[in-house]
């Protein structure tokens, strides 16, 4: 669950398209969702979200290299129906956390119901939007942002919010979190502690912990510490926003301390490398 900085001023061609329109029209005309061909799901607008995202969930962080690839909606479509086509409301999640979040969608205020949103911007306007009242200007690809402070949303959205250093992890590979949105985002939303994401969490702990304890005979043997350095060193090299699970990662090399506390000397080593290299 990291930010991610989506163009905003970049909208998938696709997504104004004629029929895309003429979808939206059919949904406020009947005030609900009633698109049969789901033409939010086109390769373009996958395609966009794969790169944008390095083929990872929006909220698990998990790689979806052979997984199925959601494209899911911050606000619920059946709900916001909208916003169906909206781009900064279209999220890549994995299945699981698309299940675990479903129509749900936790507001601290009366959510917004819709104003005479556009589906696109008045031709000509230019810079004189500032003039202009907000409802005519609006258009369904830039709305999130406004929406979020009148509702004030429960469930992270990894397009608005950095909640990155608000993020802990345990020994154990759960996440957690004392911010209250992030709370709800990993126990009530997305079920972020779900058996097979702590067990590829744990998997990357144990397989840099296992490594480097490889070494730790040898090393009471000879004091050379130096002979860590190639599995440190790899660890901070695939600590990078393109790799699965980047935040734990991420974690794990500024509070390494907290994984080594059943071997007090590695974790002096350990510690001491991981801040030099």
């Amino acid at each position: 669950m990291i930010k991610v900085e989506k163009d905003f001023d970049a909208v998938p061609a696709i997504l104004n398209k004629v029929n895309r329109e003429e979808a939206f029209n059919s949904n406020l005309s009947k005030q609900k969702y009633v698109d049969e061909k789901n033409l939010y799901k086109v390769g373009s607008v996958q395609k966009a979200l794969n790169n944008l995202y390095h083929l990872k969930c929006a909220y698990c962080e998990r790689k979806l290299l052979d997984s199925p690839k959601h494209i899911e909606h911050y606000r619920p479509k059946d709900i916001y129906y909208w916003l169906a086509y909206s781009w900064d409301n279209l999220l890549l999640c994995c299945g699981s956390c698309n299940s675990a979040k479903g129509k749900r969608f936790a507001t601290l205020n009366s959510k917004v119901e819709y104003d005479s949103e556009s589906f696109k911007n008045i031709h000509g306007l230019g810079k004189s939007y500032d003039r202009i009242e907000k409802p005519l200007f609006e258009n369904i690809h830039g709305l999130g942002k406004s929406y979020d402070e009148v509702e004030k949303p429960l469930i992270v959205n990894p397009e608005q919010d950095d909640v990155f250093k608000l993020i802990t992890f345990d020994v154990d590979g759960k996440i957690d979190s004392t911010n209250d949105r992030v709370h709800h985002t990993i126990y009530k939303a997305c079920n972020l502690n779900r058996e097979e994401l702590i067990k590829l969490r744990l998997e990357i702990i144990n397989d840099f912990k296992n490594s480097l304890e490889e070494h730790f005979s040898l090393f009471l043997l000879h004091k050379d510490i130096t002979r860590f350095q190639p599995d440190i060193k790899l660890f901070k090299e695939k600590c990078k926003v393109e790799e699965e699970f980047y935040a734990f990662r991420y974690f794990i090399v500024n509070n390494v301390e907290c994984f080594f506390e059943d071997n007090r000397p590695l974790q002096k080593i350990v510690k001491i490398l991981m801040e030099k290299i």
